[in-house]
């Protein structure tokens, strides 16, 4: 399907919330539907490895902690399966968001998403190590900057959300930069930088706003299920503190914990288009791709 969307425009931070609303509702089903075909084999490891989780846990009048030192162990297992599965949704999640700029249209198929995943892969963890290096060099004055956000009334906490924001946005361009060739491993954090800083605050702002409508929307659409299945548990399951030591009780917690890690993966999805509209219309300001491409396109009208 094609899709009536510019990538490439100038913005203000109004216009990136709405070009996010517009661009979900175009290809929102494809999008979804993609990305947690690609995810589900490692959705249901992660699930196996909560109900597991949960029978090592006991909330009985005896003990209220895990009931070996293997617990502890699948603990931490699952900790590393859930960076590894939210790193994976977002590199997925950016492959797939390079694909729908490309084509500007959703004619391509989970194979082309992976295949390009594959690709890139040794993009993704050299990235990642050049990413922890570069985040040890700023984390100081980041901290001082956020140290002083937390003591503001009021604001404080959003000056925080927001500076996280920048930090993620410049981390984005900067790996599109290098994934996309127009920088190498070692320039492309400056260049992104450069290229963002004269809008750096404005994108920030952006990003902030539009996911937290995002994670707004996702809880109220969340809030019914979630109700529907608290009233039946209490009325049919007679939930106390027994209950959580029974099957259903285990199941019960598989399926929260779960559900947190796919409303988390929404998010990181969320994220990636935000991060990828406010991208190209960053990249159009600093090398005018849209201006050339228009000019190449007068050109060939006129032959």
């Amino acid at each position: 399907m094609e899709i009536n969307f510019e990538f490439q425009k100038e913005r203000k931070v109004g216009d990136f919330v709405q070009s996010f609303i517009d661009l979900f509702k175009l290809i929102y089903r494809h999008f979804v539907s993609t990305i947690f075909g690609l995810s589900a084999v490692p959705l249901a490891g992660i699930a196996l490895v909560y109900y597991f989780l949960s029978t090592k846990i006991t909330f009985s009048a005896n003990s209220d902690s895990f009931e070996d030192i293997d617990a502890l162990t699948w603990a931490g297992l699952l900790i590393v399966a859930l960076i590894a599965l939210g790193l994976y949704v977002y590199g997925i999640s950016i492959e797939y968001f390079v694909l729908l700029k490309e084509r500007k249209s959703t004619a391509f198929s989970c194979v082309e998403v992976l295949k390009n995943f594959r690709s890139n892969l040794g993009k993704y963890f050299m990235f990642l190590i050049a990413m922890i290096l570069a985040l040890i060099v700023v984390f100081i004055p980041l901290a001082i900057v956020a140290a002083i956000c937390a003591f503001i009334p009021f604001v404080g906490s959003f000056a925080i959300g927001i500076l996280a924001s920048m930090v993620g946005i410049w981390l984005f361009c900067s790996f599109l930069f290098y994934r996309e060739g127009y920088s190498d491993l070692g320039s492309c954090f400056t260049d992104a930088y450069v290229m963002l800083s004269k809008k750096l605050i404005q994108y920030g702002i952006a990003t902030y706003i539009v996911n937290f409508i995002f994670q707004m929307a996702v809880m109220m659409i969340s809030i019914v299920p979630l109700v529907i299945m608290g009233i039946l548990s209490f009325n049919f399951l007679g939930i106390d503190a027994a209950f959580f030591d029974s099957s259903w009780g285990k199941l019960l917690m598989t399926l929260g914990g779960l559900f947190i890690t796919l409303f988390t993966l929404f998010l990181y999805m969320s994220g990636v288009l935000a991060n990828g509209i406010i991208y190209e219309t960053a990249k159009d300001l600093k090398f005018g791709e849209r201006i050339y491409g228009m000019i190449e396109e007068i050109g060939g009208k006129s032959e």
